[in-house]
């Protein structure tokens, strides 16, 4: 769980939230951009570069540890009643998974047509679109390998290039979506909006990508659709949901 060495009171918030589901957490020191940028990498924001930063050091740890896999979370994220047991069972991921997501952006995604069951109601669907957010995700050792290794230099903030089928870093995992989604920030849910998270920032505005950019992007794409023979039997759903009472509240 990354959290800020200056954010004390949501330390305390999501020590909560973690207490509330049973499992316990280790925390990771965000690198805070308030305490300086360790270097430049274009067009990432500051704090883009540092959250990036701040999930290698995650990846890093689960490409040394011992386990099979790791789930990686900020300091914002409200799970849904029942994401422990689901988190304390490994079981249920597809042995092919290099990355789960765990989370929802409530947006439109596209997802594989095949459901795999999961546990407790839950199920699993390939990621065969985009879905921003980086809160929530279950992640292999073998990715977070390959992960470390392709992101030497950082070229995208990094839920897109987790989560993004543009990024070759996401075409070449095998991703899986758990529906309805374990996790989401706070501010999806909470009555007052939550508190504007410290780790994330907003994407950059958009600019013209050059022809050989828009071309890479398109080919990396198609590379990834055919790597996970995702072309067909897909479909798009408006949201993926969250199995949490606030979440009705969610236009």
């Amino acid at each position: 769980m990354i959290n800020l060495d200056r954010s004390v009171d949501r330390l305390a918030d999501v020590t909560a939230e973690f207490s509330r589901i049973g499992i316990a957490f280790e925390r990771v020191a965000g690198i805070d951009a308030a305490r300086g940028v360790p270097f430049i990498a274009p067009p990432l924001t500051g704090a883009e570069v540092c959250c990036f930063l701040s999930h290698r050091l995650c990846w890093q740890s689960i490409a040394d540890g011992p386990d099979r896999y790791g789930a990686v979370f900020e300091d914002d994220v409200v799970f849904s009643h029942d994401a422990g047991p689901m988190l304390s069972d490994v079981s249920w991921i597809p042995r092919d998974a290099d990355v789960v997501k765990l989370e929802t952006f409530f947006v439109r995604v596209r997802i594989g047509s095949r459901d795999v069951s999961a546990q407790n109601g839950y199920s699993v669907r390939r990621l065969a679109g985009r879905h921003m957010g980086s809160c929530g995700y279950l992640i292999s050792k073998d990715a977070a390998q390959k992960l470390l290794k392709g992101t030497n230099r950082l070229k995208a903030a990094v839920d897109f290039a987790l989560f993004n089928p543009t990024e070759m870093t996401t075409a070449r995992n095998t991703t899986y979506q758990l529906m309805p989604a374990l996790c989401t920030q706070a501010h999806f849910v909470s009555e007052n909006g939550g508190p504007a998270t410290l780790i994330q920032s907003r994407s950059p505005p958009a600019r013209n990508k050059r022809v050989i950019e828009r071309i890479r992007a398109e080919s990396t794409r198609v590379f990834g659709h055919f790597r996970n023979r995702s072309f067909f039997a897909t479909e798009k759903v408006d949201v993926v949901p969250l199995r949490f009472p606030l979440a009705m509240n969610v236009a």
